[in-house]
């Protein structure tokens, strides 16, 4: 009895060390540079305006793909990634792929954040329509600089929050979605004085946000702060190029603080509206 417990465990012991040698040689031998050639052509195909780059790929546990540094560019600003992560691991489901419905797992580790969450395509075409969902924690605003420069004015404060959505990476517009959001200890800057105020200082701005019928539904946008507190609502209607999208928003916007003599400010709340497009934005008092 004891000698066939001990042949069991000998032929164990072989077929351990078979999958840890295999997996050692995987790693060394992992072809990173044609790897990382083949995703940066396939995708260029995918989309001509895109630049994607990764300084390094590696494999990962279990049967995943850490992509190190990865960027994306446009190519008339290559210098200036709308996106760049430190890490980038993505973890097929095996089970989808038999079904011909690829599904990728992700985990993101970016502007001293993480996201996660997943995509799913309808066939095993890039450019088939997908599903996806991504859920965010910790994203520090300050540390995307895109974002300042994409809506044209100074951003800051850490952000999480919910995504989901369903089109096609062509049509954007056409898809639908929602996205729950918050970000706290931030700022805004704004392009016009509002109440003798240019920038708005907030303890929690939470954003509810739904995407349908080519039209982004602004259900409700709530910020609270030691000098002001503001509500927001309306739609935008996105085009082609975004910062010409039409805005048609109102809002109420109330002082917090107390003038040097004593005296509350908080009984001064103002109605406005917010018209024109995000590159010319016309606010309006009421």
């Amino acid at each position: 009895m004891i000698k066939i417990i001990q042949k069991k465990w000998k032929w164990f012991g072989y077929a351990l060390y078979g999958v840890l040698l295999t997996a050692g040689l995987l790693y060394y031998r992992f072809p990173s540079d044609t790897l990382r050639v083949y995703l940066e052509s396939t995708l260029a195909k995918t989309n001509p305006r895109i630049l994607f780059s990764v300084r390094d790929l590696r494999p990962g546990l279990p049967l995943s793909l850490d992509l190190i540094d990865a960027k994306i560019s446009l190519k008339g600003t290559p210098r200036k990634p709308l996106l760049s992560a430190k890490n980038v691991s993505v973890r097929p489901e095996a089970w989808s792929f038999l079904l011909g419905t690829p599904k990728y797992h992700f985990d993101v580790h970016a502007y001293d954040g993480d996201i996660k969450g997943y995509v799913q395509f309808e066939s095993r075409q890039m450019t088939a329509p997908f599903t996806t969902s991504l859920r965010f924690k910790g994203i520090h605003l300050d540390r995307y600089p895109y974002l300042s420069s994409f809506i044209g004015r100074d951003v800051s404060g850490v952000m999480g929050g919910n995504i989901v959505y369903a089109g096609q990476y062509d049509k954007f517009v056409g898809g639908a979605g929602e996205a729950t959001l918050s970000i706290s200890d931030g700022s805004v800057q704004l392009l016009q004085p509002i109440l003798g105020l240019e920038s708005l200082q907030f303890d929690q701005l939470s954003i509810k946000i739904a995407l349908k019928n080519r039209t982004v539904d602004l259900s409700s946008v709530g910020l609270e702060g030691r000098t002001v507190k503001a509500g927001l609502s309306g739609t935008i209607t996105p085009k082609k190029d975004f910062s010409t999208s039409s805005l048609d928003l109102r809002g109420t916007i109330e002082p917090q603080a107390t003038t040097f003599l004593g005296h509350s400010l908080k009984n001064l709340k103002r109605s406005f509206i917010v018209r024109g497009t995000f590159r010319n934005p016309e606010f309006k008092l009421l």
